[in-house]
């Protein structure tokens, strides 16, 4: 069986293409998420997003996997954005964990 260790996972970017919504404030809109890692994700959202901020995401991963996290923003070219985790619960990090492994098993069988 193939495995991936954890250290290892959070070095790789994985393409998707999932929908979520960004919340900064007040304001919420979709946003279109494009790669993530453990750590992080960039993504499109039209939105006037900067360097040090701190968002809110919702991102459906797949069939029921619904995560909720924090970002601060570490990269802004507008619409495209990158940004670090830096608050999420144990339960959704867990499910992005499982998402993950899930994508490695998934590439590892082509």
């Amino acid at each position: 069986m193939y495995t991936v260790s954890t250290d290892q996972r959070r070095q790789f970017r994985f393409a998707i293409a999932r929908r979520g919504f960004v919340t900064q404030g007040k304001k919420t809109t979709v946003c279109e998420v494009h790669d993530l890692t453990e750590q992080g994700l960039q993504f499109h959202v039209d939105l006037p997003l900067s360097p040090d901020e701190s968002i809110r995401v919702e991102i459906q991963l797949d069939g029921d996997c619904i995560i909720h996290c924090e970002l601060l923003i570490v990269h802004a070219n507008r619409p495209r954005f990158g940004g670090r985790i830096i608050r999420i619960s144990p339960e959704d990090r867990q499910q992005l964990a499982e998402y993950i492994q899930r994508l490695v098993l998934f590439d590892a069988g082509d």
